[in-house]
């Protein structure tokens, strides 16, 4: 009898050893795949963000080539002593930013 309950006893606390180690596995699953997730988010923002730089940079070189252009013609326009056209380009230019007629002299 004395041989059963041993049996029974040592049983039951293997299988408490089991159940322990079991649910600490699941936890440490769980605690990674949350931290698994976190970091995809955040792999996920790092790319947007990359994108809406290099956007920003393209966009950026673009307005330095156009400037560039711009400031070479008013160059070319007042070395050639043409006051007015260069005004007037200003002008133009400057009412594609805003949307308004600027009035020159």
């Amino acid at each position: 009898m004395k041989m059963l309950i041993f049996a029974i006893l040592l049983t039951i606390s293997q299988l408490a050893i089991v159940h322990f180690l079991f649910t600490r596995e699941v936890k440490n699953n769980a605690r990674l795949e949350h931290h698994q997730d976190l970091l995809a988010l955040q792999l996920k923002v790092l790319k947007k963000d990359t994108e809406l730089l290099q956007d920003s940079l393209q966009h950026a070189k673009v307005m330095r080539h156009d400037l560039r252009h711009h400031y070479r013609l008013l160059y070319a326009l007042l070395g050639d002593g043409d006051k007015a056209a260069a005004l007037e380009h200003i002008d133009t230019e400057e009412q594609k930013l805003t949307g308004a007629k600027n009035i020159t002299p």
